[in-house]
């Protein structure tokens, strides 16, 4: 071996010291991934007071404008993204480290599309239970959010609310804190860690058991698969739907709401077995010849930071339920 390939090997290593994420990792990065947001949230929170303070109106008026929303929902994605890109530089773990391989095979992007599509007619009418179920016990169902009413606003919304969530967020959960729980607990654990912590991070009691559900079947497909670019798919698809659906409704008034009869709590609790029932389907037979990844499992006791990041998210969790009560 010559001396440039010495020095490009040294370079090398001095850049790269790990090629895997670990339990600890997946503490602070979720840490980050809770304190970051809410501290962009506070920020925003404050420009809005000073702006409808100068203006002599409500600050209302300032947070549901809706380039206000945009440029709070890109700041908040892109803080994922920067965790994800200056972590594994202070770290010195390579950025591949996240799995996110384009190597598929033609059907399997094709059926994570169609994962996309059966997860949230499959779920949302089950989440709208719960939702009827939180209004009759008084909890604040109000939310703000980018309203596509032209398409010019559809095309902001899709790029906004599906195109940056599935990268930023898929980054983070499925990509580092996934793999890192994986090099501790068995992967049926991590899936349901993993989402866990994905729904708890929205610290938002209506968004608790949707984003459990998503973020189980996302986690399932990124372990079987061995691929992030299935929960990116899976998440965009997911995503565009309600962006999408939205837009319609706005337009045409055509909803897929269906009316609160008796038939509609059955026809909620059959799709949602339907769609338990599909990933069993695709996990038993599609991916039935599926290899397992070799991930070497850590020993030793499990990191402060784990125990900590999760400790935060309760506390942050059970102080905003409250708060909308």
């Amino acid at each position: 071996m010559n001396n440039n390939e010495n020095n490009s090997l040294k370079k090398e290593q001095v850049v790269y010291s790990r090629n895997i994420y670990n339990l600890k990792d997946s503490g602070n990065v979720f840490l980050f991934a809770l304190i970051l947001p809410i501290l962009v949230s506070l920020i925003f929170s404050m420009i809005a007071n000073v702006i409808a303070g100068a203006r002599g109106i409500e600050a209302s008026v300032i947070t549901d404008n809706m380039w206000f929303m945009t440029a709070y929902s890109i700041v908040s994605i892109f803080c994922y993204v920067g965790i994800y890109l200056v972590y594994n530089k202070i770290q010195k773990i390579d950025f591949k480290a996240i799995n996110l391989k384009f190597n598929l095979k033609w059907h399997t992007y094709l059926i994570m599309i169609v994962v996309g599509v059966i997860s949230l007619f499959g779920i949302q009418y089950f989440i709208s239970i719960i939702d009827d179920l939180l209004i009759s016990l008084g909890y604040n169902m109000a939310s703000t959010s980018i309203n596509p009413t032209s398409w010019g606003t559809f095309f902001l919304s899709v790029f906004v609310l599906a195109i940056l969530p599935a990268i930023g967020e898929e980054l983070i959960f499925r990509g580092i804190i996934l793999n890192g729980l994986r090099t501790r607990f068995n992967d049926i654990a991590s899936i349901f860690i993993s989402a866990i912590l994905f729904a708890s991070m929205h610290q938002n009691l209506q968004q608790l058991i949707y984003p459990f559900l998503l973020g189980s079947i996302m986690a399932w497909a990124v372990v079987r698969s061995g691929s992030l670019i299935s929960s990116v798919i899976i998440h965009f698809t997911n995503n565009f739907l309600v962006v999408l659906l939205t837009f319609i409704q706005n337009m045409t008034g055509w909803s897929v709401a269906l009316p609160r009869e008796w038939w509609f709590y059955l026809i909620a609790i059959v799709l949602l077995l339907l769609t338990i029932l599909s990933i069993f389907l695709l996990d038993r037979y599609y991916f039935k010849h599926k290899s397992k990844d070799n991930i070497e499992k850590e020993n030793g006791k499990i990191p402060i930071v784990f125990y900590v990041s999760i400790g935060i998210s309760v506390l942050f969790f059970l102080m905003f339920t409250i708060m909308n009560f």
